[in-house]
């Protein structure tokens, strides 16, 4: 069982299977297989739309994804006119991406927001690409967008965007180095050493927050589960409230109905009572003739 695979074909399936899915292909796994499968995280609402929105529409994502290019060349060539008319595009597309979703306007805006940034970004739109998102993506447009967990499995990026300026790069030899009064050249201090005893701490740290991660994700998708559980069974109990409050009006029809007749029976029995004592008296008349 190729993990991969099975992690395509949850991704595939509505937010609400996904549990029951993870669990019944974790079940048909072996050990190793089956907890590398627990571990794939459900998706956020609009990740799942974004996942959905890759395999139904592939040639419109393609679409905005491949603005994302073109606006980075317009960019490199100062083309103003052009840069102005791809953003025209861009918007267009996105429109139409998120046209016909019936999502609430929080996740539409995050739906949104992460097209936005996979256009910006190349590691953002292979994040898209693949299908495979937990959760939505941002850009601030200054920083590169941050990707990490972003994804339920690892995915190829082959145009990762290269580190944005800011840090000075170190100058050519023959630029750098300034000759002293005696024509030696001046040499700029060495970075510090790390020592065994400061990368043994480090590596310690580390593995420290790993597990911390580790920990917090494993208690996370636990919530998760007991979530979903909570979710389907409060439908249950709703689907029962309104069996009950159908058989409810039903009753209270009934009792209106039954109440009418007990006024109706009164009212005849009052006359049949009536009638029985006149009867009655009749008789009493006739017998003291």
């Amino acid at each position: 069982m190729d993990l991969r695979d099975v992690a395509g074909e949850l991704y595939a399936a509505a937010p609400g299977d996904f549990i029951a899915k993870r669990n019944a292909a974790a079940a048909g796994a072996d050990r190793p297989t089956a907890k590398q499968i627990k571990a794939l995280r459900k998706p956020s609402a609009s990740a799942a739309a974004i996942n959905t929105l890759v395999r139904d529409q592939p040639d419109l994502v393609g679409d905005v994804l491949d603005i994302g290019a073109r606006m980075r060349d317009a960019f490199a060539s100062r083309d103003r006119a052009e840069i102005r008319s791809l953003t025209q595009e861009r918007q267009r597309l996105l429109q139409r991406a998120t046209d016909g979703l019936d999502l609430s306007p929080a996740v539409q805006r995050e739906v949104e927001e992460t097209l936005q940034a996979a256009v910006i970004d190349p590691a953002a739109a292979a994040a898209v690409r693949s299908g495979m998102l937990v959760r939505a993506l941002e850009s601030t447009g200054l920083e590169q967008v941050d990707v990490s967990d972003a994804v339920a499995l690892p995915v190829e990026i082959e145009d990762f965007p290269a580190p944005r300026p800011g840090r000075r790069k170190s100058a050519p030899a023959a630029e750098s180095e300034e000759e002293d009064d005696d024509g030696a050249a001046a040499t700029e201090p060495a970075e510090p050493v790390e020592s065994p005893s400061e990368r043994r701490e480090r590596q310690r740290r580390i593995r420290a927050a790993e597990k911390a991660v580790e920990r917090a994700r494993a208690d996370a998708d636990a919530v998760d589960d007991e979530l979903d559980e909570t979710v389907d069974r409060r439908g249950d109990l709703e689907a029962e409230r309104d069996r009950l409050q159908r058989k409810l009006q039903r009753l209270m029809d009934d009792l209106t109905e039954t109440r009418a007749s007990e006024k109706e029976l009164r009212s005849r029995l009052s006359d049949a009572q009536r009638a029985v004592r006149e009867a009655e008296r009749e008789l009493r008349d006739a017998r003291a003739d």
